[in-house]
């Protein structure tokens, strides 16, 4: 399967919609910024551009397997794509960092908690699970790092990671056909 990186200075609404309609792409995943009708890509002026919003061009992500890493997504975006399945969240998807990692975040193993769990769905979307076992397989990830953090609670922040964590996990939602995979 071809993978298409859009991101900076392309990752805009033009661009997205060509790529979505002119090349089968059953698997979008967005690591971005939203809201619970919006996807926003990159900044153009002093605003982000609205990639994807509810009611205007959400139809392009029907029938679709999706993955957004976006605040709210699944609140009422996720549920308004049809005929496919949308993976998101219902809060805001939480993480801490350590900001002397801020110019290499691979390197990041505060923020690397956080963005494991979640990678993992579009890993385990990408090896044939479906969508249910690609969110279980990280909900299974999330409770072993919290169990982590809760033996070394004594360590700074340990307590509040766990709880972010635990309200990333929670707030998960698959929407539509959980039974989806890629073919």
């Amino acid at each position: 399967m071809a993978c298409i990186d859009l991101k900076r200075p392309r990752l805009t609404r033009k661009n997205f919609e060509n790529i979505i309609k002119n090349r089968a792409m059953p698997l979008i995943f967005f690591n971005a910024h939203g809201d619970a009708k919006t996807i926003y890509g990159d900044k153009t002026g002093i605003a982000e551009e609205v990639l994807v919003k509810e009611g205007v061009n959400h139809r392009i992500l029907d029938s679709k397997i999706v993955y957004a890493r976006a605040c709210w997504a699944a609140a009422s975006l996720g549920k308004s794509c049809k005929g496919g399945c949308f993976m998101g969240y219902n809060i805001p998807f939480s993480f801490w960092l350590n900001e002397k990692w801020s110019a290499k975040p691979a390197n990041d193993s505060t923020a690397k908690m956080f963005f494991e769990p979640s990678n993992l769905v579009v890993s385990s979307l990408l090896k044939g699970n479906t969508a249910e076992d690609a969110v279980n397989n990280s909900a299974n990830l999330t409770k072993k790092t919290i169990l982590k953090l809760l033996r070394t609670k004594d360590e700074p922040g340990a307590t509040a990671s766990a709880m972010l964590l635990w309200n990333n996990m929670q707030g998960t939602a698959i929407v539509g056909n959980k039974e989806m995979r890629l073919e």
